[in-house]
């Protein structure tokens, strides 16, 4: 079970310690959740076209402050999970993240690269260009392109700004929410003014909890609705980054279909794709073959964007 929101499988059955470890990387995608972040400063650019995946993004918040509070995630990531020294593992990490950087023009970037030292078949990335993957998912991958595949796919999460895209969201819906919440309220309570006594202390109690159940339906339809396919939209646009990056940095593609059959033959128990914020493994393999085949048959045109090829209606 991989136990991460960047890359992949949903959190039942992580231990104590990959829980705190994934607490603390959805405080640096939640802060919103907190208020800890400001719609303030010149680096906000509101909604633009991502240069990377092509689509249109709504950014409330500036690279520096999700930054600033990764760094201090990761250092905390870092103190309580063992790191590798083997170079064995992070000789191997490192040069095969040079490799992707590269094919992501992004070799001129500063890059922060660990082994976590457990079993654990995860890996995750975290503003600043911070990477970190677990033994136990370098030991699960059968070559260095397999490991090339996840590490293109967590530069893309990073080419494609989605811990920004993320966080705005958050904030957005939220606010969306409780603007709703509050017009709900005060429409249920329309009718209580006009009661008095016992009539209207019933009325009002029977408001106030009309108006819990009004913000938790609509908390849970913005997860269903929004937030969850915008994660897993994330994940899709990664994935085909990860391919493209695999590409031009000298790795054969085709192993990240390999690896995705893989994880599916792996988790043959997942809950309903529309309640996870990853889509199913044999999905990313199969939008994977499809989007390198494309690519392949663009000749020298090929792999310039993600798209995938337009299925003909019958």
């Amino acid at each position: 079970m991989w136990c991460n929101h960047d890359h992949h499988q949903p959190e039942e059955g992580c231990s104590s310690e990959e829980k705190q470890l994934l607490e603390r990387r959805s405080l640096i995608q939640g802060l919103a959740a907190g208020g800890m972040l400001t719609v303030a400063g010149t680096s906000i650019t509101g909604c633009a076209t991502n240069a990377e995946t092509g689509a249109r993004q709504l950014l409330l918040v500036g690279e520096g402050q999700l930054n600033q509070m990764a760094a201090a995630s990761w250092d905390d990531a870092k103190q309580k999970t063992p790191v590798s020294k083997d170079p064995r593992y992070t000789n191997r990490l490192r040069n095969i993240g040079g490799r992707i950087s590269r094919g992501a023009n992004k070799e001129n970037e500063a890059w922060d690269y660990e082994v976590f030292d457990q079993d654990t078949k995860n890996a995750f990335v975290l503003p600043g260009n911070r990477v970190g993957f677990y033994k136990g998912m370098m030991d699960f991958t059968d070559n260095d392109d397999q490991v090339a595949a996840i590490m293109g796919h967590e530069v893309g999460h990073v080419t494609g700004k989605h811990a920004a895209e993320r966080v705005s969201t958050q904030m957005a819906g939220q606010l969306a929410v409780v603007g709703g919440t509050i017009v709900g309220a005060s429409q249920m309570g329309k009718k209580c003014r006009s009661l008095t006594g016992r009539e209207a202390s019933n009325c009002e109690q029977s408001a106030a909890r009309n108006t819990q159940l009004l913000n938790g339906a609509l908390g849970m339809g913005f997860q269903l609705g929004i937030l969850m396919p915008f994660s897993r939209r994330h994940e899709s646009q990664s994935d085909l980054l990860g391919a493209k990056y695999m590409h031009k940095a000298g790795y054969d593609a085709h192993q990240a279909v390999k690896l995705w059959e893989k994880m599916a033959e792996n988790s043959p128990n997942r809950q309903p794709e529309f309640l996870s914020t990853h889509p199913d493994p044999s999905r990313r393999a199969r939008d994977l073959h499809n989007y390198i085949r494309y690519q392949e048959t663009l000749g020298s045109q090929g792999w310039q964007s993600i798209k995938l090829p337009k299925i003909k209606k019958t």
